[in-house]
C-alpha cells in the first residue's frame, strides 16, 4: 500500500514542478507587461512634451531646437526599447503558452488528472464519457472524497463497485485513493432513467 502510495507520489513530482515554473514565468511575465506599460506612458508623455515644444517654437531658438531634437532621440530610443520587451513579451507569451499545452497534455496522462476531470463532468448523472471504459456504466456521480474513505465504502454507499470506480478514475489499486479530490463513482443505469 505504501509503495503505490509513493509511486503515485513520485508520477505527480514533474507535475508540480511544472506548475511552480509556469506560476513563476507568468510573474515574469507580468512584470514585463508592467514594464512595457510604464514605456508606454513615457513614450506618450515625451511625445507630448514634443508636441508641445514644436508649437511653441520659434525660429530664433535655436537651443530649444537641440533640446527639441534630444528629445526626439530620447524619444526614437524609447520606442526601440518598447518595440523590443513587445517582442520579448510576445516571445515569452508562446512559450508560456507551449508550455502550458505541454502540461496539460501530460497532466491528462496522470491517473489523479483524469479522476477530476472525469468528476467536473459527472455534477448529475453523468452521460456517456469518452474517459470511462465501456464495460462499466456509463453513468453516475461526482464524490468528494473524504479522509478515511475506501473504494469499498463508497462503492457500498453509492451503489457501485470497487472495479467500476478503479477503472473509471484509472487507479491502479484501492490504496491510490486519496482524499480530498474529486472522483467518478459509476452507478447501474436502471429502467427509470
Amino acid at each position: 500500500m505504501r509503495l503505490g502510495i509513493l509511486f503515485l507520489f513520485l508520477g505527480l513530482l514533474p507535475l508540480s514542478a511544472q506548475n511552480a515554473q509556469i506560476a513563476g514565468m507568468q510573474q515574469d511575465l507580468a512584470e514585463l507587461r508592467n514594464e512595457v506599460e510604464k514605456l508606454k506612458l513615457e513614450n506618450a508623455d515625451l511625445r507630448t512634451a514634443l508636441n508641445r515644444q514644436k508649437t511653441g517654437q520659434t525660429p530664433a531658438a535655436s537651443q530649444n531646437e537641440a533640446f527639441a531634437k534630444a528629445r526626439a532621440e530620447t524619444l526614437t530610443e524609447v520606442d526601440r526599447k518598447l518595440k523590443q520587451q513587445t517582442a520579448d513579451v510576445n516571445a515569452a507569451l508562446a512559450e508560456l503558452t507551449r508550455q502550458v499545452n505541454a502540461a496539460l497534455g501530460k497532466s491528462a496522462a496522470q491517473p489523479v488528472a483524469k479522476a477530476v476531470k472525469a468528476a467536473a463532468q459527472a455534477e448529475a448523472p453523468a452521460a456517456a464519457d469518452a474517459g470511462v471504459p465501456s464495460d462499466i456504466p456509463q453513468a453516475g456521480i461526482k464524490y468528494h472524497v473524504k479522509s478515511g474513505d475506501t473504494v469499498t465504502k463508497i462503492a457500498l454507499r453509492n451503489g457501485s463497485k470497487v472495479e467500476w470506480i478503479l477503472k473509471a478514475n484509472n487507479l491502479p489499486s484501492p490504496s491510490a485513493l486519496k482524499a480530498d479530490v474529486d472522483i467518478f463513482v459509476p452507478q447501474p443505469e436502471t429502467a427509470g432513467r
